[in-house]
């Protein structure tokens, strides 16, 4: 049952692509602008799962765009399998949308149904997005396999250009400097944060960053991912520090939660990282003691902005004149990965500059 696509047609198909992409010749205008607003919607799973069932088609023209697996029936194949050879073999030629090894490692593919017209488990905030992907996939039903390498030729020039102004971002966000003292970073990054969560985008990238200035190996996970720690540090390879960022009002349980997920990840280290307004603080001494007793985990909780920062200082070597030299250029760059709006990210900067400026 189901179609398996070949590997090495697949590589070919795609250098192909990418070759066309490069070049001069006219792109399919409607697949530009689908692709161009499907990245202007934000949901970068979509944005991945496009460029695979693109790929797929344009390998075999047999294959039913609208499965994700094989259980779809004859012409089902492997949306997982695609995409996940085509983030291998991108090999930093465009954006995917989606990073990491794995881009449809969440809701709503993972464990979602076989054909992707019937997922009901979408997020209000990823509707118009799921809709566009959807709509895109019914069009591309009706391409033969030279149509769809011109579609697909499309997407990938379209993630070029994405590609290539992320880069630029990233210098400029490496280079933004301050004249800040450690009281004015922590004061503007807790009102950054809290002005505008995006659905908990500023507070997780803001911990993400954080961590980057005292550890080498930091995974922020996608927005909505199913699997626990928002973000984790790593060491040689193994889990060693799970954190959970909440900017909503949580209870004690939450915290108990995240030790024993910490403890199923073999990490013994865990911290609960809340950044939310009406927030009634929790009992730190007791939630400590019943997750060493209970998990063996050290379990830290942190309220604002500047405690969370002045407790990695602690945890680590880092010392607070080095947070505050690194942490304004990886904030930029930790938000840009995870999706925050380019008009947070300019406020960002604003907020920076402008405290800096005031020092001068």
């Amino acid at each position: 049952m189901g179609i398996t696509l070949d590997s090495h047609r697949m590589a070919l198909i795609l250098d192909e692509a990418v070759a066309k992409a490069r070049s001069s010749d006219d792109k399919p205008e409607l697949w530009v602008s689908r692709v161009r607003r499907l990245g202007d919607l934000g949901i970068k799973t979509y944005i991945a799962a496009l460029g695979g069932a693109l790929l797929a088609k344009a390998t075999d023209e047999r294959v039913d765009s609208l499965s994700q697996d094989m259980k779809a029936g004859a012409r089902g194949y492997s949306l997982r399998v695609v995409t996940e050879f085509l983030a291998e073999h991108n090999h930093e030629r465009f954006h995917m949308g989606a990073t990491g090894r794995n881009p449809l490692n969440n809701r709503p593919f993972l464990g979602g149904p076989s054909r992707i017209d019937e997922f009901t488990k979408v997020s209000a905030g990823a509707r118009s997005s799921y809709e566009l992907f959807r709509d895109c996939l019914v069009e591309l039903n009706r391409l033969n396999a030279d149509q769809a390498r011109e579609a697909l030729a499309a997407w990938i020039r379209v993630r070029i250009d994405v590609l290539e102004v992320q880069q630029l971002e990233s210098q400029r966000s490496l280079e933004l400097s301050t004249g800040l003292d450690p009281s004015e970073l922590f004061e503007i990054t807790e009102i950054f944060v809290r002005e505008d969560p995006e659905g908990g985008k500023r507070g997780q990238a803001f911990v993400a960053a954080a961590l980057d200035c005292a550890f080498d190996e930091v995974v922020l996970q996608p927005i909505n991912n199913p699997r626990p720690g928002d973000v984790r540090v790593l060491q040689n390879g193994e889990v060693v520090w799970v954190v959970e960022v909440k900017q909503i009002e949580v209870e004690e349980q939450t915290a108990f939660d995240l030790a024993r997920e910490a403890r199923a990840l073999g990490a013994s280290l865990a911290m609960l990282a809340v950044m939310a307004d009406h927030h009634q603080p929790l009992d730190r001494d007791r939630v400590r003691r019943r997750a060493l007793k209970d998990q063996h985990v050290l379990l830290e909780i942190t309220e604002s902005a500047g405690e969370l920062l002045s407790t990695i200082c602690v945890f680590s070597t880092t010392t607070i004149k080095q947070v505050v030299e690194r942490f304004p250029g990886r904030y930029a760059e930790r938000m840009r990965e995870h999706g925050v709006s380019e008009s947070g990210r300019r406020r960002w900067a604003e907020l920076v500059d402008a405290r800096g400026t005031s020092r001068s």
